[in-house]
C-alpha cells in the first residue's frame, strides 16, 4: 500500500512539473512571439508612414469663425527650416540628453530603467504624473500616432520606437527628434524655435548655454514653459535643465552659474503660427485651450496641422468690440502709472455660443484673460440671480408684483441702505430691481433664506466660499467673485426661458486625414422655471427701459439687463471699485467689467456702470448692424405678466455742482415719477424768481452750464401723459460736494482735477458724446455692501495672482465695512438659521475687508 501511495505522489509530482515546464516554455514563447509581433508591427507601419519622417510638410489647421469663414490657419506661410545634425552644437544635443533621455545611447528604443522608475514615481504620487517615453519613443508619437489615449498606443508606440532604433542610427533619430520637436508658440524644430525666440540660428556664436537649456525646457508642457507666457515658470525649468546638466558633467559649476543668471528672451512683436487679426487674441486662446481640454487636442497637434475647427466666433461683433476698446473715451481716466482694465465677452442667447472676447485693453498672447480668468465682486448684477430668480422660482408666492420692505432696518446687526439714503414702508419686486434697491433685495433673501440665494447661485455656475453664507450675497459681496464669462452664462436663462446654456467657443473639430471627428454636444440646463425667467426677464427689460441701465439701451431693439458696482476701499463713497453691466438682446447676452487693477489712492475710479452699459449698448449695437430686429420671445405656456399700476414716486432731485473745460455745471438728476412722465425743469433765483429752463424734457438727467457763480436752487416739474401738472420735487440746493470730492483726488494725484462729468452709478464722468449722466449719490451711491475675505491686489497679467492689496487675515471670514454692518446695533447673529455678517467691532474698516457693492 505504501508502495503505491508513493508511486501516485511521485507521478503527480512530475504531471506539475510537466505542466510547470509547458507553462515556462509557452510564456517564452509568447513573450519571443511577442517580441516579435511588435517587431513586425512596428516594422510595418514606420514602411507604411515612412514619408512622414521625410516631409514634415503638412496641411494647415484652419479655423473657422460662425460663418464657415477661415478666422485664422496654424501654420506659417513658409518652410520650416531642416537643421543638420552636424551644423547643431553639442551643448544644444547635450541640454536635451540630459533632461529627455540621458540614456539616449545606451537602449535600443525603450528604457526599461526609465519606465520601472516612472511607474514606481506614479506609485508614490497616485497618478500618472510620469511617462517615461525616451526619444524615440516621443518621435514614433510624435510622427505617427494619432490621438487615440489607450494601452494600445502605448504598445505601438514601443514597437515603433524598436522598429525606428533597428532602422536608423542614433544621430539619424536625433536629427530627425530635433526637427520635429514642439517647442511652442506654433514651433516645431530646435532651428526655428531659437530663430523665433532668440532671433537668430542654433549655429550662430550668439546661442548659449542657457539658451539651449531653454529649448530643452519647452517640449514637457510647451504652453506652460514658454519664456513668453509665464516667465517665472519657464526660468525655474531652464534653471533645472542646467543644473542636470551641471550633475551629469557636461557644463561645469562655474558655467552653471553663469547660464542660469542670463536673462530670458523677451517677446518678439509677430504672433508665431497663426496670421490673427489684431484684437482676436483672447478668443483665440481660449479656443486653443478648449481644443485641449473638452476634445483632447493638444496646441501642438493643432499646430502639427491637419484639423479643421468650426467655432461661434462671430466677427462682427469681435471687431465692434476692438473699435470701442481703441478709444479711450469709452473709459474712466487712465490713472499716473496705469489706465482702468476692462473685459467684455458675449455670447449666443441660445446656445451660449462665444461670439466675442476682449480679455483686456492689452492682453498679450496667452496672458491673463480678464473675461474668463478673473474673480471680481458682480455687485447688484447678482441681484436677479441670487434674490429675485431664487424667490420667483422657489415660491410662487413671489412675483415682480410683490410687496417688498424698503424699511431701514437691521438684519441682526447687518444694516443695508439704499443708494439714496431714502425709504419707504414698501417697494414692489419691480421698482426694487429697476431702481437697484438695496434694502428690499438683502429682506427679500432673508424671507426666502440665505441658503435658497446660494443653492441657485451654485446652479447658475457662480462659484462661492464658505464664507459667502450671509446676506451681503444679495447685493454681490463675494468674498472671491466671479468672471464676466460667468455671469454672461448665467444670464443666458434669462434670455432663453430658463435654460441655462454653456459658454462655449468650438461647434465642432475634425482632422480627416486621421479620421477624426468630435462635435459639441450641447450643455444645456434648465436653472429655472419658464414662468420665473420670463418674470425675472420683463424686470430686467424695465431696468434698461427705465432704471438704472438705461445707457444700454439701443435704437430699435430690445434689450434687457443690470447695471452692478463695488464700492472702493481706497476712496471715499464716490468711488467705485468695480463697475459691470451684464445684460442681453434677443440675439446675444453680454457682460462688461472696469476697474483698476489693483485699485490704490492713485488709482481710483470716479465712474461707474454706465460707462459699462454704454460699452454694451455701442459694442451690441454695432454687432448687430444688419441683423433684423427681433422679439424677445415669451416661453410656451406662460402667461403675460400684468403689471400693477404702481403709485408715481415723488421725485427726489439732486443738483451737483461740477467742472468740465473749466466751465462750471450743475447736474441735476432725479429718481421717482413714471414712465411716462415728462419734466419741466426750473432754476429758482436767489430772489426766489422761478425760471424755466428746459420743458417738456423726457430723460431724467439734465446739465445745467453756469455762465458764472450763482446760488441757484432747482426744482423739477412732472407731468403725466395728458400734459397735467403732478407733484413737484422739493426745491434743492446746489451741492458742491462732489466737485470738491474731485479737486481734492486731482490734488492727491498731481493732476489738473477731474473735470469729467458724474455718471448714473454715482461716480463722475463724461462718456465722451456729450451723454449726461448721474450725479455721486445716484445709481451708484454709497451703499458699501460687501463682505471680506480680501481681493487680491492685482491680477497678474502672467496669469497669476499680484501682491495682496488690503487683503483679509485670517478669522475675519463674513465681515463687512462699517457702512452697512453698524456697530452696536446688536450682536451678530442669524436670521432663518442664517449665518450674517460680523460688524466690525470699533466701527472702522477691518483690513480684511473686501471691496462693498454699491446700488448700481
Amino acid at each position: 500500500m505504501a508502495t503505491k501511495a508513493k508511486k501516485k505522489v511521485r507521478k503527480k509530482k512530475n504531471n506539475l512539473l510537466m505542466i510547470a515546464v509547458g507553462f515556462a516554455v509557452f510564456l517564452i514563447l509568447s513573450v519571443i512571439g511577442g517580441y516579435f509581433s511588435l517587431l513586425y508591427a512596428g516594422d510595418r507601419m514606420i514602411a507604411e508612414n515612412e514619408q512622414k519622417l521625410k516631409d514634415l510638410k503638412t496641411e494647415p489647421t484652419v479655423i473657422y469663425d460662425k460663418n464657415g469663414e477661415e478666422m485664422t490657419s496654424l501654420i506659417r506661410q513658409k518652410n520650416r527650416e531642416y537643421k543638420p545634425i552636424s551644423e547643431m552644437p553639442k551643448i544644444l544635443i547635450n541640454a536635451f540628453l540630459a533632461v529627455e533621455d540621458k540614456r539616449f545611447f545606451e537602449h535600443k528604443g525603450v528604457d526599461m530603467i526609465r519606465i520601472g522608475g516612472a511607474i514606481i514615481n506614479d506609485i508614490k504620487k497616485g497618478s500618472l504624473a510620469e511617462g517615461g517615453s525616451t526619444i524615440t519613443q516621443q518621435l514614433a508619437r510624435n510622427v505617427f500616432l494619432t490621438l487615440d489615449q489607450t494601452f494600445w498606443r502605448k504598445t505601438k508606440e514601443m514597437s515603433i520606437a524598436i522598429g525606428l532604433e533597428r532602422r536608423y542610427s542614433k544621430d539619424q533619430i536625433l536629427e530627425m527628434y530635433l526637427n520635429r520637436v514642439y517647442l511652442g508658440e506654433g514651433e516645431f524644430g530646435v532651428e526655428d524655435a531659437s530663430n523665433y525666440y532668440f532671433g537668430h540660428s542654433v549655429s550662430d556664436e550668439r546661442f548659449t548655454i542657457a539658451k539651449a537649456a531653454m529649448l530643452a525646457a519647452i517640449p514637457k508642457a510647451p504652453t506652460t514653459y514658454s519664456p513668453f507666457n509665464n516667465p517665472e515658470k519657464a526660468k525655474l525649468r531652464r534653471d533645472t535643465v542646467i543644473r542636470l546638466m551641471y550633475e551629469q558633467g557636461i557644463i561645469t559649476e562655474s558655467q552653471k552659474n553663469e547660464a542660469q543668471a542670463e536673462p530670458l528672451p523677451t517677446e518678439p512683436t509677430e504672433v508665431a503660427g497663426a496670421s490673427l487679426k489684431k484684437g482676436y487674441r483672447a478668443f483665440f486662446d481660449h479656443m486653443v485651450e478648449e481644443a485641449e481640454v473638452k476634445y483632447g487636442v493638444t496646441e501642438e497637434e493643432l499646430y502639427r496641422g491637419g484639423w479643421q475647427v468650426y467655432t461661434t466666433f462671430d466677427p462682427k461683433v469681435q471687431d465692434a468690440m476692438i473699435e470701442e476698446y481703441a478709444n479711450a473715451k469709452n473709459f474712466p481716466k487712465d490713472g499716473p502709472k496705469r489706465g482702468v482694465e476692462s473685459a467684455m465677452i458675449v455670447v449666443d442667447a441660445k446656445n451660449g455660443g462665444i461670439a466675442g472676447m476682449m480679455g483686456g485693453r492689452n492682453y498679450a498672447a496667452k496672458g491673463f484673460n480678464y473675461a474668463s480668468d478673473m474673480k471680481r465682486q458682480p455687485g447688484s448684477s447678482l441681484k436677479p440671480l441670487a434674490v429675485y430668480a431664487p424667490a420667483i422660482d422657489s415660491d410662487s408666492k413671489w412675483g415682480p408684483n410683490s410687496s417688498l420692505s424698503n424699511k431701514r432696518q437691521s438684519f441682526n446687526g447687518y444694516e443695508p441702505r439704499n443708494y439714496n439714503n431714502k425709504y419707504s414702508d414698501s417697494v414692489s419686486m419691480n421698482r426694487a430691481l429697476i431702481d437697484s434697491l438695496n434694502v428690499p433685495a438683502v429682506w427679500l433673501l432673508n424671507e426666502i433664506g440665505v441658503q435658497t440665494g446660494i443653492d441657485y447661485l451654485q446652479k447658475f455656475g457662480i462659484e462661492l466660499a464658505p464664507e459667502d453664507r450671509n446676506l451681503a450675497i444679495a447685493l454681490g459681496g463675494l468674498s472671491k467673485g466671479t468672471s464676466p464669462l460667468k455671469m454672461a452664462q448665467a444670464y443666458t436663462a434669462f434670455a432663453n426661458g430658463g435654460i441655462m446654456s454653456e459658454a462655449h467657443t468650438i461647434t465642432k473639430i475634425e482632422n480627416k486625414s486621421e479620421g477624426v471627428v468630435r462635435e459639441y454636444e450641447g450643455k444645456q440646463t434648465e436653472v429655472l422655471k419658464p414662468r420665473a425667467a420670463w418674470a425675472v426677464h420683463t424686470m430686467l427689460e424695465r431696468a434698461v427701459q427705465e432704471g438704472t441701465g438705461k445707457a444700454a439701451r439701443i435704437s430699435g431693439r430690445r434689450v434687457a439687463g443690470k447695471t452692478g458696482t463695488t464700492q472702493s476701499i481706497a476712496g471715499d463713497s464716490s468711488v467705485n471699485k468695480d463697475a459691470w453691466f451684464v445684460g442681453y438682446t434677443p440675439e446675444y447676452v453680454g457682460a462688461v467689467w472696469m476697474g483698476f487693477d489693483p485699485e490704490d489712492k492713485q488709482h481710483l475710479m470716479r465712474q461707474g456702470s454706465s460707462l459699462t452699459a454704454q460699452m454694451f449698448s455701442k459694442v451690441l449695437a454695432a454687432g448687430l448692424k444688419g441683423v433684423k430686429a427681433s422679439d424677445f420671445v415669451r416661453p410656451d405656456g406662460v402667461a403675460d405678466q400684468q403689471q400693477e399700476e404702481e403709485t408715481a414716486q415723488p421725485l427726489q432731485l439732486a443738483a451737483d455742482l461740477t467742472l468740465d473745460n473749466n466751465q462750471l455745471k450743475v447736474v441735476l438728476s432725479w429718481i421717482g415719477g413714471a414712465p411716462d412722465y415728462t419734466y419741466d425743469v426750473y432754476r429758482i433765483k436767489p430772489n426766489g424768481e422761478r425760471e424755466l429752463i428746459v420743458a417738456g424734457w423726457k430723460d431724467t438727467t439734465f446739465i445745467d452750464t453756469l455762465d458764472q457763480p450763482n446760488e441757484y436752487r432747482y426744482v423739477v416739474v412732472p407731468r403725466n401723459a395728458r400734459g397735467e401738472e403732478q407733484t413737484p420735487s422739493p426745491i434743492t440746493p446746489i451741492n458742491s460736494q462732489s466737485l470738491e470730492n474731485l479737486i481734492r483726488a486731482g490734488e492727491e494725484q498731481h493732476e489738473d482735477g477731474n473735470t469729467q462729468e458724474p455718471n448714473p452709478d454715482g461716480t463722475g464722468s463724461d462718456n465722451g458724446d456729450g451723454t449726461p449722466q448721474f450725479p455721486p449719490n445716484f445709481g451708484g451711491g454709497n451703499g458699501n455692501q460687501g463682505t471680506n475675505g480680501g481681493q487680491p491686489g492685482g491680477q497678474n497679467p502672467n496669469g497669476g495672482q499680484g501682491n495682496p492689496g488690503n487683503q483679509g487675515t485670517p478669522g475675519n471670514a463674513g465681515e463687512v465695512p462699517p457702512d452697512i454692518a453698524n456697530p452696536g446695533n446688536g450682536p451678530s447673529g442669524s436670521s432663518n438659521g442664517n449665518q450674517q455678517p460680523t460688524p466690525p467691532a470699533d466701527g472702522g474698516q477691518q483690513p480684511g475687508n473686501s471691496t462693498g457693492t454699491n446700488g448700481g
